[in-house]
């Protein structure tokens, strides 16, 4: 297996964060659902910390994610 860039790390965290949360967006309202609610804070947070990257916004964080993902 060909090992990958930094960049192209990140790139495919990116991606497939934005993926779990938008997947997990449906479980926002339901009650007793801790374990769900706790997996969105740590991949909204792992966003955030993404997002001080110098080339985060030309890789698709160039929003506010709290306020697309709220918690």
């Amino acid at each position: 297996m060909q090992k990958k860039s930094s960049e192209e790390v990140l790139e495919m965290m990116i991606q497939l964060l934005l993926v779990y949360l938008e997947e997990l967006s449906v479980y926002k309202d339901i009650d007793g659902e801790q374990f769900l609610y706790g997996e969105r804070t740590a991949y909204t947070e792992c966003l955030e910390l993404i997002q001080e990257w110098e080339y985060a916004d030309i890789n698709g964080l160039n929003f506010d994610i709290e306020e697309k993902y709220p918690l």
